[in-house]
C-alpha cells in the first residue's frame, strides 16, 4: 500500500512539473534552417515557444526590417489587418488551434521573390517578450536560355545568351567545343522586373571560323541547370562563299531534379499537417487592454527620429493662450484681438505646429497630464481651416482623440474606440511620410496605442503637428524626449 501510494505521489508531482515551469520566462524559437521554396507556393515559417504554453492572449508579430511595420499582427485575440505591411495582405495566416499550443508559425501564401529575408517571430505575455528569426529564400528556377547572333562586325562575331524570371542572380557558364571554359571572356548584364524576377543576357565574341558553343545558366543554390548549345558553321563567316546561321537548341533538365522536389512536397504536406484543428475552438473574452510594450531597440530607433517642434501663433484659435517659447498652450477665458489671417482656425480650438514634414520619419511628444478634453495628430497643409467641419483623414486630419466623458478614440470615420487603460500622460507621436503611417505612443509605459496606414498624401505634401485642447486649467506641454526611457515593466 505504502508503494502504491509513493507512486501515486510521484505521479502527480510529476505531472504538475510542467504547469510550474510554465509560470516562469519561456523562450520564442525560430528556425535554425531556412525555408527554400519557389515562387507561387504556401509555405510555413517555423516558430514555437519554449516550454509549450498557450499564446492566445499574447500578442504575436511577425515582421521584417521594421517593427511597427507588421507582417502579421495578433493582438487582443484577434488578427489586427488594419496595420499590416499592405505586400503581405490576404496571403498570411495565424491558426487559433495552434496558438494554444505555443505553436505561432505563420503560413505565407503565393510567395513572391520579393519575400526573401529574414523574418522575426516576436511574442509578448505582458511581463515578459521574446522573439526568434526565420530565414526565407525564394528560388525560380528561370527560363530555358537562349543563345542568337547580335552582331556581325567584320572576322567577330557577338553572341547573347538569353534567361528570365529568375528569383537571384544565375551563374552563367560558356563552353567551346572542345568544352573549355570561356566565360571569362562573356559580358553579363542583369536586370529585375516588375515583378522582381531577374533576366539575364551574356555577351560573348568569337574569331573560330567553326565551332559550338554552349551557354549554361544555373543557380547559385541546388537547383537545377537549363543549357543550351548553338553550332556555328564556317560557312557564315566572310571569305566563304554565302554564309547561314544554324540554330539548335537542346534542353538538358537535370533528371536529379526530381528526388529533391518530392522530399520538398513532402516535408511542405507534414509541416501543413500540424495546422490541421486539434481542438474545438475556446471560447473567447474581450479584452479591455493589453500591455503593448514596444521593445528598447525598437523605441530607440523610434526616438532617434526627435524633432524640435513649437507651436505656430499665427494659426492659433483666438481663445487659446500660446507660451512665449511656443511649447505650451491652454484655452484662455477672454478672446483676443487677432487678425483674421487665412492660415488661423476661427471655430475649432485648434493650433499647428511652426514646422512642416514632407519626407522621412519624425517624431515628438506632448505632455497631457490631466487635461480633460484634447486632441493630437497631424494636419495635410490644405486641410480646412474655417468654419465647422469633421476631423477626419478624409477632410486632412489624422488624430486622437481624449474627451471631458472619458472617452478614448481614434478619429477615423465611423470612429475608432481605444482602450482607456492606455490613456497617456506623455503621448509619442511617430510619423513616418514615406511609408504613409502615423503611431501613436504611451511614453510612460513605452506602449502602442494607434497607427493610422495607407495615408494618402500627394508628392511632397505639407504635413503639420495639430494640437487641440478645450481645458482651461492643464496645459499641453511640447517636450523634448527622453534619450534613455525605461518603462514600468523594466
Amino acid at each position: 500500500m505504502k508503494m502504491r501510494f509513493l507512486g501515486r505521489t510521484c505521479l502527480i508531482v510529476l505531472s504538475l512539473l510542467p504547469a510550474v515551469s510554465t509560470q516562469g520566462r519561456w523562450t520564442v524559437v525560430g528556425s535554425d534552417q531556412p525555408v527554400i521554396a519557389e515562387a507561387g507556393d504556401d509555405v510555413i515559417l517555423p516558430c514555437h515557444i519554449s516550454p509549450r504554453v498557450s499564446a492566445v492572449d499574447m500578442e504575436v508579430r511577425w515582421f521584417r526590417d521594421r517593427f511597427n511595420r507588421p507582417v502579421h499582427l495578433y493582438l487582443n485575440q484577434r488578427d489586427q489587418l488594419n496595420i499590416q505591411d499592405s505586400d503581405y495582405r490576404d496571403r498570411t495566416a495565424l491558426p487559433p488551434s495552434a496558438l494554444q499550443t505555443g505553436n505561432i508559425s505563420l503560413q505565407l501564401r503565393n510567395i513572391r521573390p520579393s519575400d526573401s529575408g529574414v523574418y522575426t517571430c516576436y511574442a509578448d505575455g505582458g511581463s515578459w517578450y521574446e522573439e526568434g528569426q526565420t530565414e526565407v529564400i525564394v528560388t525560380a528556377l528561370g527560363t530555358q536560355p537562349s543563345i542568337s547572333m547580335d552582331s556581325t562586325q567584320g572576322e567577330q562575331t557577338r553572341l547573347v545568351c538569353r534567361s528570365e524570371r529568375w528569383s537571384s542572380e544565375p551563374e552563367v557558364i560558356w563552353r567551346d567545343r572542345d568544352g573549355n571554359n570561356v566565360t571569362s571572356l562573356s559580358s553579363p548584364t542583369v536586370q529585375r522586373d516588375s515583378q522582381g524576377f531577374l533576366s539575364v543576357s551574356s555577351y560573348i565574341k568569337i574569331k573560330q571560323q567553326s565551332n559550338v558553343f554552349s551557354c549554361l545558366v544555373r543557380s547559385k543554390t541546388p537547383k537545377p541547370n537549363w543549357e543550351s548549345k548553338l553550332h556555328i558553321s564556317s560557312d557564315f563567316f566572310p571569305g566563304v562563299s554565302g554564309w547561314m546561321v544554324a540554330f539548335f537548341l537542346t534542353l538538358a533538365l537535370s533528371i536529379g531534379a526530381i528526388p529533391l522536389l518530392v522530399f520538398q512536397w513532402r516535408r511542405m504536406d507534414a509541416m501543413e499537417r500540424q495546422f490541421e484543428p486539434k481542438a474545438a475552438k475556446c471560447l473567447r473574452k474581450e479584452l479591455e487592454s493589453v500591455k503593448r510594450e514596444v521593445p528598447k531597440s525598437a523605441w530607440k530607433w523610434i526616438l532617434s527620429s526627435a524633432v524640435d517642434v513649437t507651436l505656430d501663433p499665427d494659426t492659433a484659435y483666438p481663445y487659446l493662450i500660446l507660451s512665449a517659447e511656443g511649447k505650451r498652450v491652454r484655452l484662455g477665458e477672454t478672446r483676443q484681438d487677432l487678425p483674421d489671417n487665412p492660415e488661423r482656425f476661427d471655430y475649432w480650438w485648434c493650433v499647428l505646429g511652426r514646422e512642416s514634414f514632407t519626407s522621412e520619419r519624425r517624431y515628438w511628444q506632448v505632455q497631457v497630464g490631466g487635461n480633460t478634453n484634447w486632441r493630437l495628430g497631424v494636419s495635410r497643409e490644405s486641410a480646412e481651416r474655417k468654419g465647422e467641419f469633421s476631423m477626419t483623414p478624409q477632410q486632412g486630419y489624422w488624430t486622437v482623440r481624449w474627451g471631458s466623458g472619458g472617452e478614448f478614440t481614434a478619429l477615423t470615420d465611423p470612429q475608432t474606440p481605444l482602450p482607456r487603460s492606455l490613456k497617456p500622460q506623455k503621448l509619442g507621436v511617430y510619423l513616418d511620410y514615406e511609408e504613409g503611417q502615423l503611431s501613436f505612443y504611451n511614453v510612460e509605459t513605452r506602449s502602442h496605442i494607434y497607427t493610422f496606414t495607407d495615408m494618402e498624401l500627394n508628392p511632397n505634401e505639407k504635413l503639420y503637428p495639430f494640437f487641440y485642447t478645450l481645458d482651461s486649467n492643464t496645459d499641453l506641454v511640447l517636450e523634448s524626449p527622453d534619450p534613455d526611457p525605461v518603462s514600468a515593466a523594466d
